[in-house]
């Protein structure tokens, strides 16, 4: 009986765990996802819009960036026209196990190509 309710908690545990660290990277991809796209199609915007949009696509991701961190750079590619390209670093503090374990940080960089 013991061993059961153990086995349980651990297995409850690990599932936390899991489901928290899989909720950052996927906040990461659709971020990704979506300054991919806003690379593609910034265009001719101004720099301070597009780094806006990011800004507003990284609190619609839960992403905790702040706009230091945030470069645009113009490039103009044959064939496409020209295009932003974004960087973007940020870390996010996971709680992967209740106390007493230490938060968990994960560092993302991303740069559109």
């Amino acid at each position: 009986m013991i061993k059961r309710v153990l086995s349980l908690v651990i297995f409850l545990l690990l599932a936390n765990a899991g489901v928290r660290v899989g909720m950052v990277y996927f906040h990461h991809q659709q971020f990704k996802d979506a300054l991919s796209e806003l690379s593609l199609f910034s265009g001719v915007k101004s720099e301070e819009i597009v780094k806006a949009k990011v800004m507003e696509l990284a609190a619609e991701h839960e992403i905790p960036l702040d706009p230091d961190y945030v470069e645009i750079t113009r490039q103009n590619v044959p064939g496409i026209g020209d295009h932003s390209v974004i960087k973007v670093s940020y870390a996010v503090n996971v709680k992967v196990f209740p106390p007493p374990g230490s938060p968990r940080r994960f560092q993302f960089d991303y740069t559109t190509r």
